[in-house]
């Protein structure tokens, strides 16, 4: 193989010297110091170098740090706002539920529903929740007419449009001079609110406008404002497809807010944190931002973060800026501390700062994932506590409290930062609840109800507890405690208790209670030996009172007479109230019977003082009869009959005394007699007449019904009013004549006013017990309504309370056989009697009309509110209407409105009128229409 060729210019260039580097000055500087300072010299160039590097690390793991603190700042903001949007979102829902539950929503009901959002405090931007209904085409002023029908005469729709299709606001709350501005305001007038109304309709979901100036701002200047819109369809649930939603779209649930309070509160105002920007459009579009939180005028963003809010079907983007605080933050100083330092610091102390930086960096790291743990533990406890209506605690296992939700606090009574820690078992009110909770650690649940303090230092009420263990894999985690406060309920329980035994108006016990009391002491007088009397008290001319200054006032004087009639009393002895104006004394171990006489006497020297009510002064004297056990009965009934035969003797002799039942005194019986006599005649030769009081809505102030009342004009007497005559009737029997021309009659008056207006409403009559009883009842009913043409629903027949509980059976089958008629049923005197709530579900019950015992002093508060709101509650849940009796005054009319109590009758809208009045009343309400004469 040949040699390669030598290159004679290679060979030149081995034949060169080595390149030596140019000799610069700070080498032959560094050639030149000794080495102890060239050692330190080049340590501290090293230590610089380190430094500097140093400072670059913590610099940028310092910024890291702070967008990280910035960024889950920004998620807690955003989920905040975006929590509040969705509960707004959740206020159009429900709203929308309530309308498609109950399409015939009155806007009274529909205020009330709004008012107990208390959208101020907990929804803030919510300005209002109206609703807007769908009117198609041409039915607008049907709309209206129907509006103006239910009490906002002054509605309208506006602005004016004719030929399309409408969805007008009809509600509005809370109600205010803004509020009321949008009342019939068409909301496909303007295009931005027609497409968003179609969205929602035709996705059923909620869906929000553009950022717009609303109605009631536009003369206040502009709030940039958004509107979210929940479409109301016929039915439910929500039709599935697109048609469906369509073809039974309703109306809309109108839910207005504002941006700002919508925002504000997110950062502190006085030191925020962070800078908030909303768009409408990605921020590179928008000219001006939807709303821009508070800042300094020197503050400057050196971190910003986008995000995307969801809002009704629309985006927004949402600008946070990082504001820091005006105070020397860590990554102003310590980069260059650690710069100047360095040079000071050895090697070693830079490492240790390197390694310290990266501990820091990985604690922010798990300190942001703890974090972020703890707010979804958070999350869910707040869901499941602050939502249950009913109170909830947790109790460990070692019997203390962990945590209960507000609702539990609230009926401990206690401020829900007291609670936790608190040891159940010595803080419950009684041992029972103590033993309950002690089962329940040992895996045992159980319920029971205490009448306890549920903590001791709360309140005292009624609770229903219930303890429920909980255990993971047969290993008891923790104790739930259901708590309910049921004090209310027990209340009104034990008020419809009291009412069947103590009359609702004295306080005094009733007849019922007062019989029972007669016989104890009748039983204990047996085995002593003793005497029992009897004193049976009636007030001299009474009646004047009642019917010159009114029933009101008479009610305070029974009231008054009560007080002093229980002065002077033995604890033993018993004072109670028979009814109306006749009140009963009842003493125990009387020796003679002067001890009664000097009752009586006592009796009559405290009525004497006189009486001061309403600012006039009358003097109320007694008529007293005294009956004697066992000298003149040995039964209730008898010593009661002979004290009344006897008091009547005493008005007899020149009232304001008492006598002593003697075998004498027949002529109170002779008196009763005679007025049998003339009663018997009276309903033969026609003395007795009719009279009607209106039943009004107690919204409206329409007349809703009509109720028939019996009154007799004695040709010497004059008018007898049913209180003197009605007793002798049913004593006697003649109350089932009576009945019979009171029926015959109403519904001859119902057919003459028939023939001559066009009456709608029902005309009611009483129906005596003795007629309920007898089971003719329903075919008199049917004559009576063939006889004069009536179809059944013209009449309305009352029934008072105490003839339906004798014989629940019975009373079922005659009403069953009325209702088959076609005849309304009224239950009367609700409430006064032997109030039971097991029987009414079994009975074909169309009304009923609350005592006015329970209606005079509601305006006054003297009178508990809680009966007659049961009773109207419990009409409603029955179906049931319900009416009151006795209205005398506006307020309290007011207090039946707010307890939405359908209709009324008393003194505050008419007396019983006769039928010729009756026709003027329905005659300038529009209640009725002539008929043609033929």
């Amino acid at each position: 193989m040949a040699e390669p060729a030598a290159d004679p210019a290679a060979d030149r260039l081995l034949d060169r010297p080595p390149a030596i580097p140019p000799d610069t000055s700070f080498r032959r500087f560094l050639r030149n110091l000794p080495l102890p300072i060239a050692i330190p010299f080049l340590a501290l160039i090293a230590g610089c170098g380190l430094s500097a590097l140093a400072m670059q690390q913590s610099d940028r793991l310092l910024t890291r740090e702070e967008e990280h603190r910035f960024a889950t700042r920004v998620e807690e903001i955003h989920g905040q706002l975006t929590d509040r949007l969705q509960i707004h979102t959740q206020v159009a829902r429900s709203a929308a539920s309530l309308v498609m539950t109950f399409p015939d929503l009155h806007w009274t009901q529909w205020n009330r529903f709004v008012e107990a959002l208390d959208t101020p405090r907990r929804f803030p931007g919510i300005i209002s929740v109206a609703y807007a209904r769908a009117v198609p085409a041409g039915r607008s002023g049907d709309l209206v007419e129907s509006m103006r029908a239910a009490g906002l005469t002054n509605f309208r729709i506006w602005p004016e449009a004719v030929g399309t299709d409408r969805v007008v606001t009809i509600f509005a709350a809370p109600v205010d001079a803004a509020n009321v501005r949008a009342i019939g305001f068409d909301m496909m007038s303007d295009a931005a609110r027609r497409s968003t109304i179609e969205r929602a309709r035709d996705s059923g979901d909620p869906a929000a406008t553009r950022a717009i100036t609303l109605k009631i701002d536009e003369a206040a200047g502009a709030k940039p404002a958004f509107i979210l819109y929940q479409a109301t369809y016929r039915g439910d649930p929500q039709p599935p497809s697109l048609e469906a939603r369509q073809a039974s779209f309703t109306g809309v649930v109108v839910v207005p807010v504002r941006i700002g309070p919508l925002v504000d509160g997110l950062v502190d105002e006085k030191q925020p944190d962070a800078g908030i920007e909303i768009y409408d459009l990605p921020p590179a579009e928008a000219k001006f931002p939807l709303y821009r939180s508070p800042r300094s005028l020197e503050s400057v963003a050196s971190i910003s973060l986008i995000r995307e809010l969801p809002v009704g079907g629309r985006v927004w983007t949402v600008r946070y800026d990082y504001l820091p605080a005006g105070v020397l933050s860590a990554h102003d100083w310590v980069p260059g501390a650690l710069l100047a330092g360095g040079i000071a610091l050895s090697i070693a102390l830079s490492l240790i700062l390197r390694m310290m930086l990266a501990t820091h960096s990985r604690a922010v790291d798990l300190a942001g994932e703890r974090t972020a743990s703890l707010r979804l533990q958070e999350a869910e406890r707040q869901q499941l506590f602050t939502q249950a209506p009913l109170g909830i605690a947790l109790i460990g296992t070692d019997g203390l409290l962990k945590d209960c939700n507000p609702a539990f606090a609230a009926a401990a009574g206690l401020s829900r930062e007291e609670m936790p820690g608190a040891d159940l078992r010595l803080r419950f009110g009684d041992q029972a609840s103590v033993f309950a909770l002690e089962a329940a650690l040992h895996g045992e649940s159980g319920k029971l109800e205490s009448d306890q303090p549920l903590l001791l230092g709360g309140r005292r009420s009624h609770f229903s507890l219930h303890f429920q263990p909980v255990t993971l894999a047969g290993e008891l985690k923790f104790v739930l405690a259901f708590a309910e406060d049921i004090g209310e309920k027990r209340r009104a329980e034990q008020h419809i208790q009291y009412l069947a035994h103590f009359d609702a108006l004295t306080g005094l016990p009733n007849r019922v209670l007062l019989f029972d009391r007669i016989a104890q002491a009748l039983r204990e007088a047996r085995r002593e030996g003793s005497k029992v009397a009897v004193l049976f008290i009636d007030l001299d001319r009474f009646k004047v009172i009642n019917d010159s200054l009114g029933h009101s006032f008479g009610d305070e004087v029974l009231r008054s007479v009560a007080r002093r009639l229980q002065a002077g009393l033995r604890e033993s002895d018993t004072v109670g109230r028979l009814g109306g104006d006749e009140f009963l004394i009842v003493l125990r171990r009387v020796t003679e019977p002067e001890d009664a006489a000097r009752v009586a006497e006592k009796v009559v020297a405290h009525l004497a003082s006189p009486f001061t009510v309403g600012g006039q002064n009358f003097v109320v004297t007694p008529s007293i009869g005294i009956s004697l056990y066992p000298d003149d009965a040995d039964d209730p009934e008898g010593l009661i009959r002979c004290a009344d035969i006897a008091m009547y003797h005493a008005k007899e002799q020149g009232r304001n005394g008492f006598r002593f039942v003697t075998r004498e005194m027949g002529a109170r019986s002779r008196e009763r007699m005679d007025l049998e006599g003339s009663l018997r005649k009276a309903i033969r030769e026609g003395q007795l007449f009719l009279v009607y009081q209106p039943q009004v809505d107690t919204l409206t102030g329409r007349i809703v019904g009509l109720e028939a009342l019996i009154r007799w004009r004695h040709p010497e007497e004059g008018l007898i009013m049913p209180g003197r005559f009605l007793p002798v009737a049913e004593e006697t029997g003649l109350v089932l004549a009576m009945g019979d021309w009171v029926l015959f009659e109403a519904c001859s008056q119902i057919r003459r006013w028939r023939s001559r207006f066009d009456l709608s409403i029902p005309v009611a009559v009483n129906v005596s017990g003795a007629q309920f009883r007898d089971g003719q009842l329903p075919a008199k009913v049917a004559r009576a309504l063939d006889a004069n043409g009536l179809s059944g629903p013209e009449l309305e027949v009352e029934v008072t309370e105490s003839t339906l509980i004798d014989d629940v059976e019975s009373a079922a089958a005659t009403l069953g056989a009325l209702k088959q008629r076609g005849v309304l049923i009224a239950l009367d005197d609700f409430g006064t009697g032997y109030s039971s709530l097991s029987y009414l579900h079994r009975l074909p019950i169309d009304k009923l009309k609350i005592d006015r015992s329970f209606i005079h002093d509601l305006s006054t508060g003297a009178s508990d509110v809680s009966v007659p709101r049961a009773i109207v509650g419990l009409g409603r849940s029955l179906g049931l209407s319900v009416i009151a009796e006795g209205v005398e005054t506006q307020e309290q009319l007011q207090l039946l409105r707010d307890l939405s109590c359908e209709s009324y009758q008393g003194f505050l809208f008419s007396r019983p009128v006769p039928a010729e009045e009756v026709e003027r009343l329905l005659d300038r309400q529009g209640a009725v229409h002539a008929v043609a004469a033929g």
